[in-house]
This record gives structure tokens, C-alpha cells and sequence, in this order.
């Protein structure tokens, strides 16, 4: 009996507002601490006490796009070393002044340890892990955002 991938499955996180831009995630897994987010100083109110919600998504990139390699690496049997990522988000803003990010550079250095004559396996890889990096190519391709605000009043 063959097994069926799975189609699909769902995060579920919340957040939870202290002060100002100051907001705790909670990823709902025990495993997994809470973080702190907030916005820059330049933000009136912000105080850089964690990373803004634009860092979160260089680091997703990135750490995707590494984890993606790696598998890759590991599936070939390649010694991975060392490996290192640079991450360069550009914001910029849009026509109608709002802030955007325009770009996400990525620069990923592994050390590998391959004998000579296994250097395909590192070609192999390098064509076909951006494939399986989730945030990166979700993004590139525009992932819808359904959004729905439910006041509740408080006396």
C-alpha cells in the first residue's frame, strides 16, 4: 500500500498586544517559546525590543532557503561543514507613501565536504532546492491574506 502525501495542514498562532507596537507570539507549542516583537525607534513608540514583523520574514527566507539546501545536501549524502546565510531586506516606500518590502537578498555559504568526484551532487542540489523552500517560493508567487477585524468592547 502506497502512502498519500498530505495536501495540506494549518499553523495556528496568536498574539497578544502589551504595549505600544509590543506584541508576544504565542506558536501554541510547548516546545516552542514565545517571542517578542516590536517596532524600530524610528517608529514613534517602537523601542526595538524585538524583531519587527519585516525581520521575521528575512529570517523565515532565509532560514528556509538554508533548511532547503541542507535537506538537500543530506539527501546526497554531502557533508555539510559549516553553513552561513546573509539576509538583505530592502524596504522602500510606494507610490502612495506606504512602506514596502521591494527586495529580499540572499547569500547562503556552505562548507562542504565532498570529494571530487561527488561535486555533481552539489549542482544537483543547488538547481532544485529553491523548490522546496515553503516562505520563499510562497512568497514569489503572492500568498493570498484574508483578513477580518472583530471589534469587542470592553467597559
Amino acid at each position: 500500500m502506497t502512502e498519500k502525501k498530505q495536501k495540506s495542514f494549518e499553523y495556528e498562532l496568536n498574539l497578544s498586544r502589551i504595549s505600544n507596537f509590543k506584541f508576544i507570539v504565542d506558536f501554541g507549542k510547548e516546545t516552542i517559546p514565545n517571542l517578542l516583537m516590536d517596532e524600530d525607534k524610528s517608529v514613534p513608540g517602537g523601542e526595538e525590543l524585538g524583531p519587527t514583523a519585516s525581520m521575521l520574514i528575512a529570517a523565515a527566507v532565509g532560514n528556509c532557503l538554508s533548511a532547503s539546501l541542507t535537506f538537500c545536501m543530506m539527501k546526497k549524502r554531502a557533508e555539510i561543514k559549516d553553513l552561513k546565510t546573509k539576509v538583505k531586506l530592502t524596504r522602500q516606500r510606494n507610490e502612495e507613501g506606504f512602506w514596502r518590502i521591494k527586495k529580499i537578498e540572499v547569500e547562503i555559504n556552505p562548507v562542504l565536504n565532498i570529494p571530487e568526484e561527488d561535486k555533481q551532487k552539489l549542482d544537483q542540489c543547488l538547481k532544485i532546492f529553491r523548490n522546496y523552500c515553503i516562505a520563499s517560493t510562497s512568497i514569489e508567487e503572492g500568498i493570498p491574506i484574508d483578513v477580518k477585524v472583530e471589534q469587542k468592547t470592553k467597559l
